[in-house]
C-alpha cells in the first residue's frame, strides 16, 4: 500500500518547536489558510492514480478541532467522490472523545498521531511539549474507541540508546495500532542541531527488523527518509507493507514530489 500525504502546514510550518523537525518554528504559526478544493481534489487524484491512501496533515500545534471538521465538511462532495480512497488525518492532538466520532461521520477511517520516540528523548527534543506524549496515546485510545483505525510511527536515529528503544517499544504496545510507521531522520531537515545517529542500511534494517518480530500482525510502512538510511531498494529487503510515495507541502501544492510505485513488497 502506498501512501501519500496532503500537508497543510499554514505559511512556515508548525509551532510544535520539536528539534528534530524542518518544519517546526518557535513562534505561532499564522493559522489563516486557504485551500482550494481543486487542489484537495487533485491530492485525491493522486493518491487514485499511485494506488495509494490518502493523509492529511495538520499542523501539530496551531490546528484545533472544529478547523479540522470545518475543512472536511466543506470537501464532503470530493471526499464521497472518492469514498474508495482510505482517508486518513493527523489533525495533531485532540482530547475530546466526540471529536473522533465525528471524523467516522465525515468519511475518515484511520487517525494518526505519532509517538516519535522514547519518553527520554521525546522530553529533550520536545521541550516545550514534554507531556505531549501522554495525550497522543489517550488520542490514540479515543480514535480506537470511535471505530478509526489508529496509526502511529517511530522516528528512529535520534541517538537512541538501547533503553530508548526498548521504551518506546513499549509505548508503541500501550497504544495497540493498526499501523506503524518507521520514520527516518534526516539530519538535512532538523530544526536544531543534536547528536544524532548516522544513516546506515544495517542499522535502519535493523530497527526495521525490531519492529517486524515485536509486531508481527501490525502493518508496517516506511516513511521519512527511508532511502537515506536503506538505500535504494530499503523498501523490497526491509519487508514493509507500505511506502510513503509523496508529499504535497503546504495548503498550495508547493514542492510535490510523487515518486512511481506499483505498490510494495
Amino acid at each position: 500500500m502506498n501512501i501519500l500525504q496532503l500537508s497543510i502546514l499554514k505559511n512556515t510550518g508548525c509551532a510544535g518547536g520539536c528539534k528534530f523537525c524542518g518544519l517546526s518554528v518557535e513562534s505561532q504559526v499564522n493559522r489563516e489558510s486557504i485551500l482550494a478544493e481543486t487542489d484537495f481534489e487533485y491530492a485525491f487524484e493522486q493518491a487514485k492514480v499511485t494506488n495509494a491512501r490518502l493523509e492529511i496533515v495538520f499542523p501539530t500545534v496551531g490546528a484545533n478541532q472544529l478547523e479540522v471538521i470545518n475543512l472536511l465538511h466543506k470537501m464532503q462532495p470530493i471526499i464521497q467522490k472518492y469514498q474508495d480512497i482510505e482517508l486518513s488525518v493527523n489533525p495533531g492532538i485532540c482530547t475530546r472523545p466526540d471529536f473522533y466520532s465525528l471524523l467516522v461521520k465525515y468519511g475518515v477511517s484511520r487517525y494518526r498521531n505519532n509517538l516519535e520516540c522514547s519518553r527520554r528523548l521525546f522530553r529533550e527534543l520536545v521541550p516545550q511539549r514534554p507531556l505531549a506524549q501522554i495525550e497522543k496515546l489517550n488520542s490514540l485510545v479515543f480514535a480506537r474507541e470511535a471505530g478509526l483505525k489508529a496509526e502511529t510511527g517511530w522516528l528512529c536515529g535520534l541517538g537512541e540508546l538501547e533503553a530508548d528503544i526498548q521504551d518506546i517499544l513499549m509505548l508503541l504496545e500501550v497504544a495497540s495500532p493498526d499501523s506503524i510507521t518507521l520514520n527516518f531522520f534526516d539530519s538535512r531537515e532538523s530544526a536544531e542541531v543534536f547528536e544524532h545517529t548516522a544513516p546506515s542500511p544495517q542499522i535502519g534494517l535493523e530497527r526495521m527488523s525490531v519492529l517486524r518480530d515485536r509486531f508481527s500482525s501490525v502493518e508496517i510502512t516506511l516513511g521519512g527518509a527511508y532511502e537515506l538510511w536503506l538505500g535504494e531498494n530499503g523498501k523490497q529487503v526491509s519487508g514493509a507493507n507500505g511506502v510513503y510515495v509523496g508529499r504535497f507541502l503546504d495548503h498550495g501544492l508547493h514542492e510535490e514530489r510523487i515518486t512511481p510505485a506499483s505498490g510494495c513488497c
